[in-house]
């Protein structure tokens, strides 16, 4: 049985300990496994889908919209598919969220399907490290141009700039032999099969044969190229038709291809002379890069000119151009089994092309530098790629998602951390790096475990449209994990290659992804194949984004993405359907690092930060209509969390909850005259805050979460938005019961009722949503005993200052003098589900608090800036509080643990003397 989920809202923050999202659940829909259907598409039925596609195309465009997806295709995926079947159907085909699907889309997506439940399992590099039996002084002297191996050859064999060629042992890379070529670079080889010869290509313009059929790999033949022909760069072999003869066929720097009729037996070594050689083409106008005879296809050659040529070897004749390249090309790779060539070079983009028409049919794009190797295992559809700046990405060549990137970081041993070439060793599984020496990386089975995440959560967003719950971690990790049964549907990883997921949201619509990171990047995904479809850059300086939000006008035809972080603006950026939006505005304001924001249509824009300003922009105009500030302590101010409650009548004004870093939830009536209604205790202790908060689509219910692992959810009375005195505001909050979605700092995502019922944790657990007896704990007896408020904890007074509010001079319709007067509220946390930081490990001083709480963020500038100020503030106190003030010095130098960000910090009390602080884990 499937249940519908009818509202869904997610507040989040950064430096999120635990996120929250409110679930509804309601009625069901007709029973019916939507995967399934997919599965069990056969070739018949595919014929008659594509007749059916076809008929349905009156107007010969090729695509289908959805009313005529669902009514034409509906009797050819089963009898009893819904209608929200065929919608999330026709959604996840349309991969470029454009609202219509071509016939291509479809079969990729029924194809891609089919593929991944047949392989449930991903293959991935994993680092070998051998301990060498190799003297240092039999690594090569200079930098390795080539690593080969062949079936003839049981050995891997390296050339390199020191004129040598070394062969090694497979079963632990020790050396075999070394064959001293000459003093000039080689820089190629190729093995004969036939003649039983390793060749290999010099600098000083020699062809080199060697004899390895008694395995003494003596010196056979040599020949030299003629002064007015080009260096070899690069060999390959070949058989011909009609003479069944071996021959050598080698590109060089003038762009020529050449094939050797002779060289084999060529002792002493001589000039090449006409009859000794043949061109079978010299059209390149560059340095050729690779050649090699594939049998599928002919020969094939690459160059720096930006081209790659397909030759029929027998009659020397160019049979295709690919110009798909705008740059130089350095390398190529042929698919047997997919019947298609990647290459790769200047351009840092891999590019697909189909050998017998040339027709481009993908790209791969994610490195930062050029291309420099390519290779393909068929076995397990992957492209691996390796490209200047060292960086290896390995990539699913279904779906054309790279699902694994190796950096420095990721090497055992530094020294091999810098490799120059790569290939990879189809009969082990493996692929083979060099730099001076050799280094393996084996190819492994990972378990597909249903696992998630490996870091800390930054976000979890529920989509209503897919059903689908999509998580994302620090790492960059992104997975989609099915409501009804905990199970994880599918995910793609390093979204921002290197740099860290900071933020996440959806769209209105919930068909595409819009994820945020630490090195300034936002792009837009088609988050059920991993897809980019779009980037948004700015030219401002480095920011890391805090918040996003996608803004979506019925009336103006508008689609905006707004981003803030910790550059102190709002970026906003119109949607265009373009692959970069470079155009963009900017909203500035602040004055120091913006933590988060919140929308109210029209068009109410919210923002907070650091230093508790809330500026509310009209977000089309950037008119900035009022400031509202928090009256607190100086390390207390921040502004952690927004969310907008929607006016209920277009009479009435919306209200505006904003959480402080003092613990405190203020309630703010956002009308002609902004004014501060009450403000309520949100965190359970003193020195938490609250860094969550969300409510229902209907604004029923707010939940909050804080720093210390405990939820509170409040019922909303409709009453709210009419309140004028404080007393009213805080008696329209009330404790309510429903479902929560929880992510949180121990890397998982777990769902709970409001009684403190476990359904259970995403990916360790399975269940069905509308049987409680397949939950963890469905009646909450594990639940942790109801905090209450009491002397112990502290009772919390609302702000008295009458300063609360400053206005902007823009617009004196927004001025206002509000006096609030004082509230003791204490109202109860239902249950606490779990604390991420343990109970022993008391904040000792509110300087301590700040200083964890920006550790959180993984910035030591903002760490530093943060403990500056928080010292500042303390030190007055300090004598009266019996806490010391930790030193700048010493916030620079605390050690995190070993789970990451997770530490809290303790100070001794000293009676004002400078301690060394303690990190406790």
């Amino acid at each position: 049985m499937m249940c519908q989920i009818e509202t869904v809202q997610l507040g989040f923050c950064i430096s999120n300990w635990l996120c929250v999202a409110v679930l509804r659940t309601g009625g069901t829909t007709a029973a019916h496994d939507l995967h399934k259907m997919e599965r069990e598409i056969n070739l018949t039925q595919l014929q008659a889908m594509k007749a059916a596609f076809d008929t349905a195309d009156e107007e010969g465009t090729g695509e289908l919209d959805l009313e005529t997806f669902k009514a034409e295709m509906a009797p050819h995926l089963g009898q009893d598919i819904s209608d929200t079947d065929l919608v999330q159907l026709f959604m996840k085909i349309d991969a470029d969220c454009g609202g219509t699907v071509d016939w291509e889309e479809f079969t990729n997506y029924v194809f891609l399907r089919g593929a991944a439940a047949a392989d449930q399992q991903e293959w991935k590099f994993f680092p070998q490290d051998f301990r060498s039996k190799n003297d240092p002084a039999t690594y090569h002297r200079d930098n390795v141009t080539k690593v080969y191996c062949t079936p003839g050859i049981d050995k891997y064999i390296s050339c390199g700039r020191d004129g040598t060629m070394r062969l090694w042992s497979p079963a632990d890379l020790s050396l075999h032999r070394t064959i001293v070529n000459g003093p000039a670079w080689v820089t190629d080889c190729v093995y004969m099969p036939t003649a039983r010869r390793l060749v290999c290509a010099s600098a000083d313009r020699a062809i080199s044969y060697y004899d390895i059929s008694r395995g003494v790999y003596d010196l056979a033949g040599r020949v030299k190229v003629t002064g007015t022909m080009g260096v070899p760069l690069c060999l390959s072999s070949a058989v011909g038709e009609k003479t069944e003869q071996e021959n050598v066929i080698y590109g060089d720097d003038s762009g020529a291809a050449i094939l050797l009729q002779c060289g084999r037996g060529e002792l002493p070594a001589r000039v090449l002379k006409p009859g000794d050689f043949t061109y079978v083409h010299d059209d390149h106008s560059d340095w050729v890069t690779q050649v090699s005879n594939i049998h599928e296809l002919g020969l094939v050659t690459c160059s720096l000119d930006s081209t790659i040529k397909i030759t029929d070897l027998s009659r020397c004749k160019v049979l295709h151009t690919v110009t798909a390249h705008s740059r130089g090309v350095h390398c190529f790779a042929h698919s047997k089994a997919f019947s298609l060539c990647a290459s790769g070079g200047l351009e840092r983009d891999i590019l697909l092309w189909q050998g017998n028409t040339n027709r481009q049919v993908g790209e791969m794009t994610g490195h930062a530098a050029s291309i420099s190797h390519l290779a393909i295992d068929n076995r397990r559809c992957q492209v691996v790629s390796m490209a200047a700046d060292n960086v290896i990405k390995v990539w699913d060549l279904r779906n054309h998602r790279c699902i694994q990137t190796i950096t420095d970081l990721d090497w055992p041993s530094q020294e091999d951390a810098h490799p120059c070439v790569m290939m990879y060793d189809t009969a082990r599984s493996r692929m083979v790096t060099a730099f001076h020496r050799l280094a393996v990386w084996p190819h492994m089975r990972v378990s597909d475990d249903n696992a998630g995440h490996e870091e800390p959560l930054v976000a979890a967003l529920y989509n209503n449209t897919f059903q689908v719950v999509i998580s994302g971690d620090e790492s960059g990790t992104v997975c989609m994990w099915n409501i009804h049964t905990g199970a994880r549907e599918g995910n793609f990883k390093r979204c921002h290659g290197s740099g860290r997921l900071t933020a996440m949201t959806l769209d209105a619509q919930e068909r595409r992804l819009l994820t945020g990171s630490n090195t300034g990047e936002l792009k837009m995904w088609n988050f059920n194949s991993g897809t980019q479809l779009r980037e948004f850059v700015h030219h401002e300086e480095h920011v890391e984004y805090s918040a996003l939000l996608f803004v979506h006008d019925a009336d103006r035809q508008s689609n905006l993405v707004v981003a803030t972080g910790w550059n102190h603006k709002a970026l906003v950026w119109q949607d265009d359907d373009v692959d970069t939006v470079s155009e963009y505005r900017m909203f500035a304001g602040h004055r120091e690092d913006v933590q988060c924001m919140a929308f109210q249509a029209p068009h109410m824009l919210a923002t907070g930060d650091y230093g508790g300003r809330i500026c509310v922009w009209n977000i089309f105009t950037g008119e900035r209509r009022c400031t509202l500030n928090h009256e607190a302590p100086e390390y207390q101010k921040a502004v952690e969390q927004l969310l907008f409650l929607r006016a209920p009548t277009p009479q009435a004004s919306p209200v505006l909850l904003s959480c402080g870093g003092d613990g405190g939830m203020r309630v703010w009536k956002m009308g002609t005259r902004p004014a501060l209604l009450c403000t309520i205790r949100a965190a359970v202790n003193r020195l938490d805050c609250v860094n969550s908060m969300c409510c229902d689509a209907q604004q029923g219910h707010v939940i909050v979460a804080d720093t210390g692992g405990h939820v509170r959810v409040w019922s909303l009375h409709p009453t709210l938005h009419a309140c004028t005195t404080t007393a009213a505001a805080q008696a329209c909050f009330t404790q309510e019961q429903d479902l929560l979605l929880i992510s949180s700092q121990d890397c998982t995502v777990s769902l709970w009722s409001l009684q403190g019922g476990l359904v259970g944790v995403m990916g360790k657990h399975t269940w069905t949503l509308l049987d409680p007896s397949t939950w963890q704990d469905a009646k909450g007896v594990r639940m942790p005993a109801s905090i209450r408020e009491n002397d112990e904890t502290g009772t919390w007074q609302a702000d008295q200052d009458q300063d609360e509010l400053s206005s902007s001079s823009d617009d004196e319709d927004f001025q206002a003098c509000l006096q609030t007067t004082p509230l003791r509220c204490a109202g109860r946390c239902m249950l606490s589900l779990g604390s991420c930081v343990p109970a022993e490990h008391e904040w000792a001083s509110p300087a301590d608090q700040v200083l964890a709480m920006r550790r959180m963020k993984g910035d030591r500038h903002a760490t530093i800036a943060a403990m500056h100020k928080a010292v500042a503030s303390a030190k007055a106190n300090v004598r009266t509080q019996g806490y010391s003030a930790l030193t700048l010095h010493e916030a620079c130098a605390l050690p995190e643990g070993s789970v990451g960000r997770k530490s809290a910090v303790k100070s001794v009390a000293t009676g004002g003397k400078a301690v060394q602080a303690v990190a406790a884990q």
